[in-house]
């Protein structure tokens, strides 16, 4: 039983996709962001803003280190988790890398009413995330399988991942 790591930019739909994955294979959901602010016991955007990303980027490695030996995981991970060559030695080892993506468009109009975005608190645009997205692209490229979720449902892209899942098998 292999993990499914999600891969991508904010706002693809790593954690919506991840959850109803998890569900239809039987598998666990683990959002990595989620796992950090639990432990951390404040937000993404406090730990950005109090010890800065370097020190979050470290928390992703831990959290990314101590989820690696697990099995049949769907793995949501944060938009720049795959920046981390060890963190994607350890997504590659145990599982399926499946990057999600989208057009700068679709993501801002994802993201307009959310403020839990640190790397996007000061500016919100179509130029920031498509220059993040750019700066992300050789990571992200990284990948098993990439799908555009720009215009598609939820369900869709889980049964996709799940065929290629059964492909590979």
């Amino acid at each position: 039983m292999t993990n499914i790591v999600l891969t991508g930019f904010m706002g693809t739909g790593k954690s919506s996709v991840g959850k109803l994955l998890a569900r239809r294979l039987g598998y666990r959901f683990i959002d990595l962001d989620e796992m950090i602010v639990s432990q951390q016991k404040v937000s993404i955007n406090e730990i950005f803003e109090k010890y800065g990303e370097r020190h979050f980027r470290t928390l992703e490695e831990e959290a990314v280190r101590s989820i690696s030996e697990h099995r049949g995981l769907v793995v949501s991970t944060g938009g720049g988790a795959v920046i981390s060559p060890q963190n994607r030695d350890m997504f590659r080892r145990n599982g399926l890398i499946v990057n999600l993506t989208a057009s700068p468009e679709v993501i801002l109009e994802r993201l307009a009413q959310d403020e839990g975005r640190p790397l996007l608190k000061r500016s919100k645009d179509i130029a920031t995330i498509d220059g993040l997205m750019k700066e992300r692209e050789s990571f992200y490229s990284d990948a098993d399988i990439r799908i555009d979720t720009s215009w598609k449902k939820l369900e869709d892209v889980a049964l996709e991942i799940i065929a290629f899942l059964e492909g590979r098998n």
